[in-house]
């Protein structure tokens, strides 16, 4: 992870400012020691993180830890499994709540409505396979994709192959 700038929450206001040395420290452990950048930032700030989004629920959307330090104000890593979104200090203790509340609080309530429109969709595509073809005849069930649909599908590429072979002897013996 390599940023040379952090967002900045004070009076109700953002800013952007220049990496904290505890940033570039945590960089440093996770990258010599192998850490996980999580437990990096645990061991500069001294203190655990708190996951404010619900794990699993999510199913990879987004994840938003915040780290509550004495020291340092409260740092938020906002992220997915697969990149870095936005990381944010707070180091005010009386600009928490509102930070939370206007800017944390919906992102966290978006979040989740899209983790529940998806998993409707995967309780939508289970009932439909199960629908379609009943017990035992699944590959994926949250995909809704079976054994009959893939042979079917294997099949009708067989009988697609064959006519154009067919197609072709009789183009050539026409010739």
């Amino acid at each position: 992870m390599s940023y040379d700038r952090i967002r900045l929450y004070d009076a109700g206001r953002f800013h952007d400012t220049e990496l904290p040395d505890w940033y570039h420290a945590a960089v440093r452990i996770s990258e010599t020691e192998r850490v996980d950048w999580h437990r990096a930032l645990e061991r500069v700030l001294d203190c655990e993180y708190t996951l404010l989004t619900e794990e699993g629920l999510l199913g990879g959307a987004l994840e938003i830890r915040f780290w509550p330090s004495e020291i340092h104000g409260f740092f938020v890593l906002i992220e997915t499994p697969l990149s870095f979104v936005e990381h944010v200090i707070v180091p005010n203790p009386a600009d928490w709540l509102p930070f939370l509340s206007r800017h944390l609080a919906p992102l966290i309530g978006v979040a989740n409505q899209g983790s529940l429109i998806a998993l409707h969709g995967r309780i939508g595509n289970a009932f439909i396979a199960w629908a379609r073809h009943g017990k035992g005849s699944h590959i994926g069930r949250e995909t809704g994709e079976s054994r009959i649909d893939l042979d079917n599908d294997r099949d009708r590429r067989r009988a697609q192959q064959a006519r154009a072979a067919m197609e072709r002897e009789r183009r050539e013996g026409s010739a």
